[in-house]
């Protein structure tokens, strides 16, 4: 469809290929139980005793903190904690995860992350394998999306899929919006297409913000099959990912910035807002914007009008 036909367009369509390429590791979704110890192991290895208030002696070889250090700070016993980081014990009590929480020094994304890999059930399962595909787009979010002029806006599932765009958003981002549906993927595209590296300066940041996302989605639906998917394709296909990936850090809907450098208009610099869509299974509404006047206004201002 041109851009002369609609002022909004979708796409269908959820399945990824399975690639190998440089990356190295495995994912194979197996679940919120497994992923609660691996969040507890990254997270007590990076947290130092200068960080937590110990003190750090001249015969300490470990970086991160011991076992028993994160259970004296939690209030709970170290075999208790052993059995949380083997994935032995399943299920901590809510105050359990409070306290591991302050133990280990967590903001409240991945507070509310932790709670959630131990005490969300699993989500309904989505895309082809069992489940409905893409969500319904709400009419009146459409037409939303074609009244946000100038500014570039996108839907997006919680697996980073971009499901529909506007006008302005197919002019800033046309490499990404071209791609088969499959691909048409936030993640897929920063980590798989040798052009995001070209349109993004602020690259690194962007790729630790999509897999922070991915690592928020699937702790609330961990058996999503589009998503178990889309991590184990990125994880053979990227080393970059399955280093990203390990560190397990998670992030929310969110607001913030990023830069793109646009083959026409030279280097643009937007806000971008995510606004969750009401009635939908977990869709985000994301809008780009520019202070008024700004360079980067000016140039969406153009675009708009073909000039």
């Amino acid at each position: 469809m041109s851009a002369s036909e609609s002022d909004t367009w979708t796409g269908a369509g959820t399945a990824t290929s399975t690639g190998r390429g440089s990356g190295t590791g495995t994912w194979t979704g197996s679940g919120e139980i497994c992923e609660l110890a691996h969040f507890l192991r990254s997270r007590r290895a990076r947290l130092t005793p200068e960080a937590a208030g110990l003190p750090r002696t001249s015969t300490r070889r470990l970086n991160g903190l011991r076992r028993a250090e994160v259970a004296t700070l939690a209030g709970i016993s170290p075999e208790y904690y052993t059995r949380l980081e083997q994935g032995r014990q399943c299920r901590p009590s809510p105050a359990v995860l409070d306290a591991l929480a302050g133990a280990l020094r967590l903001d409240e994304d991945a507070r509310r992350h932790l709670h959630r890999l131990a005490t969300a059930a699993p989500g309904p399962r989505s895309g082809p394998d069992g489940g409905p595909g893409l969500p319904e787009l709400p009419e009146g979010t459409r037409r939303l999306l074609a009244s946000l002029t100038p500014w570039p806006a996108h839907v997006v599932t919680p697996m980073r899929d971009v499901i529909a765009w506007n006008r302005a958003e197919a002019w800033l981002l046309p490499a990404l919006l071209e791609l088969p549906a499959a691909h048409r993927n936030h993640a897929w595209f920063v980590f798989c297409d040798p052009r995001a590296h070209a349109l993004l300066p602020d690259w690194e940041q962007v790729a630790r913000g999509n897999v922070h996302r991915l690592r928020h989605a699937l702790a609330a639906d961990p058996r999503n099959p589009r998503g178990n998917r889309l991590v184990a394709e990125l994880i053979s296909r990227s080393r970059r990912f399955a280093e990203i990936w390990e560190e397990h850090d998670v992030r929310g809907p969110a607001e913030g910035h990023h830069a793109f450098l646009h083959a026409e208009a030279g280097r643009l610099d937007l806000d971008y807002t995510a606004y969750v869509v009401p009635g939908t299974p977990a869709l985000e509404l994301v809008v780009l914007t520019a202070p008024e006047g700004s360079p980067t206004h000016r140039a969406l201002l153009r675009a708009g009008s073909g000039a």
